[in-house]
């Protein structure tokens, strides 16, 4: 959502956080405001708002303004029900079945509100090129790139998930000039084996695609690509929860994009499975 994006904004200035906080502060004001008005309410100018509008995503304040104005039902609708920690030791069975829910479509929705279709479409295409894929992370992140490696495998894409770099695969690849693409999963963009992984594979020339809560400038300018998708601040935030359910859906639309891409030998595939299963019950 918009308002996701605004907070989630780096190296502003003095007058365009004094704008994001007039409009945390005020939610509902700014369905009515003109950009003069927005103006004189946060005591900054038309072309600061025109700056973080832009910061945001967004072509400037009228489109700035659409968009909040159609996510605002669903942004208010969030904020009843979703608290920054949103069990606590007074929550029940009932809380955590309806609630976890809207914590899952928050994540989806932010991650997709970040996206950039035209770097879907490149890592997509290097998706297409690749003879292999390599799926870096750590920890869950781990446990992440090795459900989608078996989802990848499911459509036809030779995947495999690495907790770090292995010099001797990369530089076979490299020898052999097998086409590869790498995905490195992040939730600060400040892991050191994942950094350490994205210099190798640079080095090999293989092309790559970070994927991480803060696009940080170390891993990015290592990265052919970034995604930037939710996280949170902590454990009591749900991080873990909200970082996989965000990350598994970026990957999850790749893995999309190759069933799309491999359709007539998926159909093959799922005709031959279901024949010989029919086989087996009559035997």
């Amino acid at each position: 959502m918009i308002i996701d994006r605004l907070k989630d904004l780096d190296d502003l200035t003095v007058q365009e956080e004094a704008v994001v906080k007039y409009i945390l502060k005020h939610p509902r004001a700014l369905l009515k405001m003109s950009i003069n008005d927005l103006a004189i309410e946060s005591f900054t100018s038309g072309s600061t708002i025109v700056r973080l509008c832009k910061k945001a995503g967004t072509r400037g304040f009228v489109d700035f303004k659409t968009q909040y104005v159609s996510e605002y039902p669903e942004m208010m609708k969030m904020a009843e029900r979703i608290k920054d920690v949103p069990f606590t030791k007074t929550s029940n069975i009932d809380d955590i079945i309806h609630g976890l829910p809207m914590i899952y479509h928050r994540s989806v929705d932010y991650t997709r509100s970040m996206l950039d279709r035209a770097t879907l479409v490149r890592c997509i295409h290097y998706v297409k090129k690749a003879k292999h894929i390599g799926i870096y992370g750590n920890g869950l992140n781990l446990d992440v790139a090795k459900m989608s490696q078996y989802k990848f495998e499911e459509v036809g894409v030779n995947a495999i998930a690495y907790d770090s770099s292995h010099w001797q695969h990369i530089t076979r690849l490299q020898l052999n000039q097998t086409p590869a693409f790498a995905i490195l999963i992040s939730h600060t963009g400040k892991n050191p084996s994942i950094l350490d992984t994205a210099k190798r594979l640079k080095e090999a020339g293989i092309p790559m695609l970070a994927i991480c809560g803060k696009a940080d400038r170390r891993l990015s300018a290592l990265s052919n690509e970034t995604i930037q998708i939710m996280i949170s601040d902590g454990t009591l935030e749900l991080s873990n929860i909200i970082f996989s359910i965000s990350t598994m859906y970026v990957l999850d639309i790749l893995t999309m994009a190759m069933h799309v891409e491999n359709f007539e030998e998926m159909e093959l595939i799922n005709d031959r499975l279901q024949g010989a299963r029919g086989r087996w019950q009559n035997d």
